[in-house]
């Protein structure tokens, strides 16, 4: 066998290895998630290298903005790259979750997450999270939880469904390199985030359980209508009413609407 063969082969059982592993801690049905104090939102750019709108970022907001709307998480841990003034992915993230109604006080920047790994160690030793919800896309939370659970961190993860599973090609070559890479720095160079710091402690305000907001979008919007008092048993709104493929029937039936109303009212 050639080495640019071993080589490979080392890359597919390493990726095989970082999915099974991780598979059974996604979530993508939020009534199947049990409710954590923190999620920690896994940074990336609004916008794409042709400065497109980065579907990536939008759902990830999404994301976020519904596990917090629906009671499954308190508080938001968002972890980005800052390297210099022009790019900030947590300040970005900031923006569009408070555009989407999350308050301020449930907000909590991490300025130094560089890579995956970073991010992840960080929200553990430097924030103190041993228990947490990851927010990112399918074929990145592989790689989140793994590197979560091989540091003892009780993860789960969750993606939106209605986000498309299939990635561009660049991306899900670059992701299978980075699982590679995720075991080699794990397991044969013990490596760790590029900056630590002191410690910071993340204060949930428990006297504010309850938001009383709508999430929405003017692409991807869901909406949600979320009561203001705890009921006695903690109850999960229904899934949005209003994404893009339910839009055009939502139309039609309110056009029929009013037209079955007249023919059936009495002349």
């Amino acid at each position: 066998m050639s080495a640019i063969g071993a080589a490979l082969l080392l890359v597919l059982a390493a990726n095989a290895w970082v999915v099974s592993a991780t598979r059974a801690f996604i979530v993508e049905d939020m009534g199947r998630l049990s409710v954590h104090d923190v999620g920690v939102v896994l940074g990336t750019s609004p916008f794409t290298r042709h400065g497109n709108r980065n579907l990536l970022f939008t759902h990830r907001m999404m994301a976020a903005a519904e596990l917090y709307a629906a009671g499954r998480v308190r508080h938001l841990l968002l972890s980005g790259a800052n390297p210099d003034r022009t790019y900030n992915e947590p300040r970005k993230m900031y923006q569009a979750l408070r555009r989407l109604g999350v308050p301020d006080s449930a907000l909590t920047f991490d300025f130094a997450g560089f890579r995956t790994l970073d991010s992840i160690v960080r929200a553990q030793q430097v924030f103190g999270l041993d228990r947490f919800v990851i927010v990112s896309q399918r074929y990145h939370v592989y790689r989140a939880l793994f590197i979560a659970r091989y540091n003892g961190v009780e993860a789960m993860a969750y993606i939106r469904p209605q986000e498309d599973r299939r990635q561009p090609l660049r991306a899900e070559a670059r992701e299978y390199l980075a699982r590679f890479k995720a075991v080699v720095d794990l397991f044969l160079l013990a490596k760790g985030p590029r900056f630590l710091g002191p410690q910071r402690h993340i204060d949930i305000n428990e006297a504010e359980p309850v938001f009383d907001f709508v999430v929405r979008d003017n692409e991807i919007a869901p909406v949600y209508g979320v009561p203001r008092h705890w009921p006695s048993i903690l109850v999960v709104p229904r899934p949005p009413m209003a994404y893009p493929d339910q839009r055009a029937q939502a139309r039609e039936n309110a056009d029929t609407e009013p037209r079955e109303r007249a023919e059936q009212s009495p002349q």
